[in-house]
């Protein structure tokens, strides 16, 4: 049984006691550091010049809805988007199909996408890769396109309903719409909206 009372970091002490001294090798010219990798000079007078990023150099780097054929080679009829699984697990596929490595029309180009399930997958446990024919994909947009046009159209209606109902005493003697306007400058095309 030992006896008295233990010196924590008495080791740690000792040790830090032991090392060298720190002393100084000598100085750095700022003017002749350079970056390998931008080839850019820094310092004064420096001559400044980087390399273009990826995806201004190669416009396929750019990121769009099918940057998942550069991973998997499959039927060029199929629009492919990720997944994510809180949201598969909230709302469910919604028309849209995994792509399971498995299938014989699919051709996996890294393996390490494939998970233990069949399906391709952008990490450990992240989004899953999916399709829906291209046709499917259009009917879709003409059918959200519409039901967007028909909310946008009956705004204005719902408006000018209140402004009657308001005026004519429906939410009581001192509830009045005198004016207003339905405010269709803020209404925007977001396939319009992208960089020049």
């Amino acid at each position: 049984m030992p006896t008295g009372f233990p010196k924590i970091g008495q080791s740690l002490r000792e040790e830090l006691e032991s090392l060298p001294e720190a002393h100084e090798l000598g100085t750095l010219n700022p003017d002749s550091i350079v970056n390998p990798k931008s080839k850019t000079a820094f310092g004064p007078g420096a001559d400044v010049t980087e390399e273009l990023p990826p995806w201004e150099r190669d416009p396929r780097w750019a990121k769009d809805n099918t940057d998942a054929r550069r991973f998997v080679e499959c039927p060029d009829e199929w629009e492919l988007r990720w997944i994510n699984p809180r949201m598969l697990d909230q709302h469910g596929w919604r028309d849209w199909q995994p792509v399971m490595a498995s299938d014989k029309r699919v051709k996996v180009k890294v393996q390490q996408m494939r998970s233990p399930e069949g399906n391709i997958r952008r990490g450990f446990g992240g989004d899953i890769l999916a399709f829906m024919p291209k046709s499917w994909v259009e009917s879709k947009k003409k059918l959200k396109a519409e039901r967007v046009a028909q909310l946008t159209r009956s705004a204005p209606d719902r408006m000018r309903q209140f402004q009657e109902a308001a005026n004519s005493g429906q939410f009581g003697q001192y509830v009045r719409a005198e004016g207003g306007h339905h405010p269709t400058h803020t209404l925007g095309d977001g396939r319009t909206m992208t960089d020049q």
